[in-house]
């Protein structure tokens, strides 16, 4: 099974609001490739300190990947520790976001620094 995780300021499925703040983001929005199904979740460590517990909690729920506007360096190395792929994008919606990925528009990032789309 493949999850990837999208940071989303409302709890309304695929026409969830993407957040463009990552680790304070209010909820997720999962989204099971195989399936093609979302499931929202409430992010419980939006007011703590650091990035470590929003990803910990992807984790936790087997997310192999992040889409997101961006994160830190600190997020983008600790998502890297977990296995976590990270891909940088700007959507309205997190359905919005999910085509820009299947369609491989998003921009892929390590250590740091972009790297090129297949």
């Amino acid at each position: 099974m493949t999850t990837v995780a999208i940071p989303v300021k409302d709890d309304k499925g695929p026409e969830s609001s993407v957040d463009h703040h990552f680790s304070r983001a209010p909820y997720y929005a999962l989204y099971d490739i195989e399936n093609e199904s979302f499931t929202i979740i409430k992010n419980e460590a939006a007011n703590k300190p650091g990035h470590e517990g929003p990803l910990e909690l992807l984790d936790a729920r087997g997310v192999s990947a992040v889409l997101c506007a961006g994160v830190g360096p600190g997020a983008l190395d600790f998502a890297a520790e977990l296995g976590m792929t990270v891909c940088f994008g700007r959507a309205q919606t997190a359905s919005d976001m999910i085509e820009m990925y299947e369609a491989r528009e998003l921009e892929t990032v390590s250590d740091g620094s972009p790297c090129g789309r297949d």
